[in-house]
């Protein structure tokens, strides 16, 4: 029972009391008159005590919507003291500052705020109390990850905290006891204020977008106007260039010709009509086997236009031609395909090579001369020494015989007699043998005709008469020589017939090979030491295997269906005779090295 209850009751008492008192002296009227006011008054109070029970009720029932609205409502709600200190926190509030609304209580507010805004913060409890009117703050709310961080940011030193931003509306009241407070409502605008700053960023770039985009405009439209005087100027140098390209087009040298996929002649330059001999006009729509034979194309039939399709562009392909008079005329040939408006054409560029055939066949005479005058020499000088040496064995071998058939023909034999006349013969045999021997030797060791020359430019003209067997078999030399070279004392024929042997024999290797691997010939010239040069020959062929290592260099050993087996032999013979060593490396699959080397400075070696 509360205290006012209390006094109430001790008032009531008192007034029955004196009412008992002075009833005593009253009437009986005057007694029923006061019970009759009593039990009024009575009612009365009853009345008045069941509004306040219902008055009570609605109260309470006001008290727990608030209490409800207070705790679910998503605003942040704060009761503050004078010094800033929570008295009252809702669940709302308790979210945003990382804590339970009981752990809320006795905490400065100011704790959970940003550095950057406590100023802020202090001037807007200052102006709250001072004018006592609804104040607003904008600030950064400290979002800890821990609850020691928000009361502690010194101890936070890896700036773990994390920022949202609030805005607060402060109102001045005064709590039951008639002290001051502060009733703080806190809204989360961080996703606005995002927002808005986003935007902000985003007119910024657009504006500054839009003002590249005009100067670029009026850029383009500059650079338009420039690019149309320029068309002008180009359409004028267009037309002089096409003139100038039709001159060129007609001063060619190779021919020109321009089909379609059909095979019909398009265009053709003026060295079309020297090539073949017709004039443009007989030209012009014909098929193109009139000048090119379609049989010239590998997978074609004659007559039909796939004969043109089948050709490769880029590659030069040596072909025949015919003039109009009848005559045949050698051609290299290459095509060029190209579209104008989605239609494709066809251009043949062909030269006449009529004289570089004429060149490549003088250039062969004189290696079959060269290679002629080896042989002779060599097999001449052999024939004379075997015939003078070998004579006098020969004459007593057959003496020697004679005398053998006349013992035999005796009845009675000579046993004795015949072997030592056999044993002779034997010797004579073995003599004749050595005497073989040592000319072997002696045209080994024979000293050439020298002179000095240049070994680069032996190579140079060696390589030069190889031409067309190079081109035939489609390989690709490349030459790795030496700069500065001293002068050599060499019998230049010999050592040009050395170079061009092993350069044919590289080729004969190179085309064994499949038609899709590259067919590589290097040919290298350098110091190799003080006093020597040396060349080498390397192909990437298929290499020699183990059992023609072995016999590669011997007399009459070849692997070539029409060869002596003497070339590497007399090439040995001629290098040494210039004291000089010839060498091979080759792995089988890998290809093969030829080496040779010549001594520098042995100009004291004449001829005998």
């Amino acid at each position: 029972m509360s205290s006012t209850r209390i006094d109430l009751r001790k008032q009531a008492e008192a007034l029955l009391s004196e009412a008992d008192t002075n009833a005593v002296r009253q009437s009986t009227k005057n007694i029923q008159k006061l019970l009759y006011e009593f039990q009024v008054h009575q009612i009365e109070l009853e009345l008045q005590n069941e509004e306040l029970k219902h008055s009570q009720h609605e109260l309470m029932l006001s008290r727990d919507s608030y209490a409800s609205l207070y705790n679910s409502s998503p605003i942040g709600y704060l009761t503050l003291d004078e010094a800033g200190v929570i008295q009252k926190a809702n669940p709302a509030a308790a979210r945003l500052l990382g804590f339970s609304p009981i752990e809320l209580v006795h905490k400065k507010f100011g704790h959970f705020i940003s550095p950057s805004d406590q100023d802020s913060y202090y001037f807007f409890i200052c102006d709250i109390f001072s004018r006592r009117t609804e104040q607003i703050l904008f600030i950064q709310l400290n979002h800890p990850n821990d609850k020691q961080a928000a009361l502690n940011p010194e101890n936070d030193p890896d700036n773990t905290v994390k920022f949202i931003y609030l805005e607060c509306r402060g109102i001045y009241a005064k709590n039951e006891s008639d002290a001051t407070q502060i009733n703080l409502s806190m809204i989360d605008i961080t996703e606005t204020k995002i927002a808005h700053e986003t935007i902000a960023c985003l007119n910024k770039k657009l504006k500054k977008r839009i003002f590249e985009q005009s100067q670029a405009l009026m850029k383009s439209h500059a650079d338009l106007l420039e690019r149309t005087a320029q068309l002008e100027g180009f359409e004028k140098r267009l037309i002089e260039r096409e003139k100038k390209l039709n001159a060129i087009f007609n001063a060619a040298v190779e021919g020109i010709i321009t089909i379609n996929l059909s095979g019909a002649i398009i265009s053709i330059n003026d060295a079309v009509e020297k090539i073949f001999g017709y004039r443009k006009r007989e030209l012009i729509g014909r098929d193109i086997s009139l000048l090119i034979p379609s049989s010239a194309y590998k997978n074609s039939s004659p007559g039909t236009s796939d004969s043109m399709l089948h050709c490769v562009t880029g590659i030069i392909k040596e072909m025949q031609g015919f003039r109009k008079e009848g005559g045949i005329v050698p051609l290299d040939v290459s095509t060029a395909q190209f579209s104008i408006d989605g239609t494709t054409y066809l251009t043949k560029i062909v030269r006449d090579v009529s004289e570089r055939k004429r060149q490549e066949l003088r250039d062969q005479q004189h290696i079959d001369e060269l290679a002629h005058v080896t042989r002779h020499g060599l097999m001449g000088e052999m024939a004379s020494g075997i015939a003078h040496e070998v004579n006098q064995p020969l004459t007593a071998i057959t003496s020697y015989a004679q005398t053998c058939l006349h013992l035999i023909k005796n009845e009675t034999i000579n046993q004795a007699l015949l072997n030592e006349t056999l044993q002779k013969t034997y010797e004579q045999a073995l003599r004749a043998g050595k005497i073989i021997h040592r000319m072997r030797e002696f045209v080994r060791s024979k000293k050439p005709q020298r002179s000095t020359a240049d070994i680069n430019g032996l190579i140079i003209d060696a390589l030069a008469l190889c031409g067309s067997y190079i081109k035939q078999h489609h390989v690709k030399p490349q030459l790795l020589l030496a700069k500065d070279l001293p002068q050599l004392f060499i019998d230049h024929i010999q050592i040009e017939q050395v170079i061009l042997n092993l350069i044919k024999n590289s080729i004969d290797a190179l085309s064994l090979l499949p038609p899709e691997k590259a067919r590589d010939l290097s040919i290298q010239t350098l110091l190799n030491g003080p006093c020597t040069l040396e060349v080498r020959i390397e192909d990437s062929g298929f290499g020699i295997d183990e059992n023609g290592q072995k016999n590669i260099l011997t007399p009459f050993y070849t692997t070539k269906a029409e060869g002596m087996g003497m070339g590497l032999s007399i090439s040995r013979s001629i290098i040494e005779a210039h004291e000089g060593t010839l060498r091979f490396n080759s792995q089988f699959g890998k290809g093969t090295t030829f080496y040779f080397t010549l001594p520098i400075g042995k100009e004291n070696n004449g001829t005998e």
